[in-house]
């Protein structure tokens, strides 16, 4: 693990990475147009210039804006951003830039933030070794020292199971998992002041499956359907591709044990769009679960 002191871990972990989302939302791109113009924008906001990799999620979150106030906002039918496009973002002051952009800035351009005590960086984890196919479950304690706050209540009976994908930033898709784990759970702890990470579970590319809030408390994963529903997001991008095969496995394993525990039936299992306006879990991904779970 780099020493949490050094210019990289601090551009990595620091106030740099409350801007970085889940990435949930992450929106296709497409070379098709708007299907109409944007309506006449009401006041309270600004116009924004789409940029090549743009998606709906990222500039709400850079914004402060909402991806439904952005798609109303400019009469959106479709998922579609093309770069030039100018978009009507309501409420908003400013569209922050991407804060991965500055990685490789020169030294004199940063200066590192003073961090809270929660957020020091922690060691590398002891995780459970893997051996054969299905997966081994790493407690929280395992990855973090941070327990969650009491802004959080009960999940209550769990009737349900809505499955997501992190959908990553590319110059964050080759780190360890245990540390976009962290960084999720940066951005959603101190920029969204939740308790803990929105998710009850992530799925690693390695086929680890790491518990993230804990599940008899209500997760923070889709937007008005939390209650009685548990949230697991695959760590990827699974919007063309499917998972490995390791991965997958996992996947299948740990939500078959995770039906069994909570009595959740298999017409119970979504995909994050079947319960909330979002692409997530990747078309390749909710393929196979429609297939699987829901045909």
């Amino acid at each position: 693990m780099i020493d949490p002191w050094t210019r990289r871990r601090l551009i990595i972990t620091g106030s740099a990475s409350l801007l970085l989302a889940a990435g949930c939302g992450r929106q296709p791109q497409s070379s098709r147009a708007p299907t109409s113009a944007p309506l006449h924008p009401r006041p309270g906001g600004i116009w924004y210039e789409v940029v090549e990799g743009d998606t709906l999620s990222a500039i709400a979150r850079r914004s402060g804006s909402s991806v439904q106030a952005i798609v109303d906002g400019n009469n959106l039918t479709n998922n579609v951003l093309i770069p030039q496009t100018r978009l009507w973002i309501p409420g908003a002051a400013t569209v922050g830039v991407d804060p991965l952009a500055h990685l490789t800035a020169p030294e004199d351009d940063f200066i590192p933030p003073t961090p809270m005590k929660e957020d020091v960086a922690e060691s590398e984890p002891d995780l459970p070794a893997l051996s054969g196919s299905g997966y081994v479950l790493v407690p929280r304690s395992r990855w973090t020292k941070v327990a969650p706050r009491s802004n959080s209540r009960p999940i209550g009976r769990v009737t349900r199971i809505t499955i997501h994908h992190t959908a990553e930033h590319g110059a964050v898709a080759t780190l360890p998992d245990v540390e976009v784990i962290r960084r999720i759970e940066n951005y959603h702890r101190n920029g969204r002041k939740w308790c803990a990470i929105g998710y009850h579970y992530l799925i690693g590319k390695d086929g680890r499956v790491y518990e993230g809030r804990p599940a008899n408390l209500q997760g923070a994963h889709v937007l008005s359907e939390n209650e009685n529903n548990i949230g697991i997001s695959m760590m990827g991008d699974f919007d063309k591709k499917m998972p490995s095969v390791r991965q997958l496995s996992a996947l299948k394993s740990f939500l078959e044990d995770t039906r069994d525990r909570f009595k959740v039936g298999k017409n119970r299992v979504y995909g994050h769009r079947d319960l909330n306006r979002s692409v997530c879990p990747g078309d390749a991904l909710h393929g196979w679960l429609r297939k699987t779970y829901r045909a």
